[in-house]
């Protein structure tokens, strides 16, 4: 009989876009379970074969009552489920899931922080507190018996380590990998270039800087098209409403292109991709812009300075909307630079980030903690 993996994280689209080649590999050794806030997308687990359980949860609440109910509605989960290993992804998954969890030390676990969230982004008094009361929590949540804590970039290591008593039983595992052979690249476009902001619509993802970048740009004539490509993310608390999104659009600043689905054909629409963030974890789309040779300018914080090299793209600092500008402005002024850097990161992408690669680093994580 197949031994049960449980995977809990915060919404199934996440799920699809982060971790679905590493289930689909998993179920071919291990039954999957897979816990979750569905929208649209439980007929597709299902034709996978997994057995879906919905999750209570709500993803920008900090409420008492709310995360009480999440709290048991993942301790009811387990106790059905009756895992050999759980997989928690994404914040509250793993803080509540993690102590939930203190209760099941035989169960194997397995942590995977994809970022620290907004909390380590604030500044001031109160985010001291609020981080040093989220720092007490992961160290709660993440000593077990029997688990792997797996880190996309050095800073979260190095943060959430301190609360770790074993430090055997981490590992770090730069992003959660991207199709070589579907994120390919196709000619640049320098006739009428695209700089395009590919994320959720999110201001801690830099999108009113990327605003501020294009006002200063648009005033010097710069040739050029600036579009917004991603969802709207309004349980979100740095989530951006459309009202504010369409005066952009309005005022010719910018496209907006929505949610879409084959960004692998998207992304090889722009010119340059641009993602000024505050913080993240490992960014996808940076991964994604890498495999189809599309220079990068980022940002020099967590997770998106791990992204790049110096040869594939551009570091910023955060919240500097006039570096963005001279930095997108400098760029395309350099199509050699362009070129250069798209060759580069096409190279980099193949090394480092072959979705085959970490999905087999992630079975053989699941096969050392079931002990196989």
């Amino acid at each position: 009989m197949k031994k049960k993996i449980l995977y809990i994280v915060n919404i199934d689209k996440f799920f699809i876009s982060h971790r679905i080649e590493i289930a689909k590999t998993a179920s071919k050794f291990f039954s999957i379970h897979l816990a979750t806030k569905f929208t649209l997308k439980r007929n597709y687990f299902k034709k996978l074969g997994f057995k879906t359980h919905d999750l209570a949860l709500k993803r920008g609440s900090l409420g008492v009552v709310s995360n009480i109910v999440t709290f048991l509605n993942i301790l009811w989960i387990v106790i059905k489920v009756k895992p050999d290993l759980i997989h928690f992804i994404s914040i509250k998954p793993i803080l509540l899931g993690g102590i939930v969890t203190r209760f099941f030390q035989g169960t194997a676990k397995v942590f995977s922080v994809t970022g620290l969230g907004f909390v380590f982004i604030e500044k001031g008094f109160f985010a001291k507190i609020r981080k040093w009361f989220f720092t007490f929590l992961y160290k709660i949540a993440l000593n077990h018996k029997n688990y792997k804590i797996i880190f996309q970039n050095l800073d979260d290591y190095n943060v959430i380590k301190k609360s770790i008593f074993s430090k055997k039983n981490l590992e770090l595992i730069g992003g959660s990998g991207v199709s070589i052979k579907k994120y390919k690249p196709s000619p640049l476009n320098f006739f009428n270039p695209i700089v395009m902001f590919p994320s959720r619509m999110l201001s801690h993802k830099g999108l009113y800087e990327f605003v501020e970048s294009i006002q200063i740009l648009k005033k010097e004539n710069i040739n050029a098209r600036f579009v917004l490509v991603g969802d709207l993310d309004l349980e979100n608390p740095a989530g951006v409403k459309i009202q504010r999104i369409n005066k952009w659009v309005k005022k010719g600043l910018l496209e907006y292109w929505g949610y879409k689905k084959n960004m692998n054909k998207i992304i090889n629409l722009a010119t340059i991709v641009v993602l000024p963030s505050y913080r993240e974890g490992f960014p996808k789309v940076l991964m994604e812009a890498a495999s189809c040779g599309r220079p990068t300018i980022t940002t020099n914080v967590p997770g998106c300075r791990d992204a790049i090299t110096t040869k594939t793209g551009i570091l910023v600092s955060p919240r500097n909307s006039k570096q963005l500008a001279r930095a997108i402005r400098n760029l395309l002024k350099n199509k050699n630079k362009i070129k250069k850097m798209g060759k580069f990161a096409r190279m980099h992408a193949i090394k480092n980030f072959n979705i085959i690669k970490i999905v087999d680093m992630h079975i053989n994580i699941y096969k050392r903690v079931l002990k196989l």
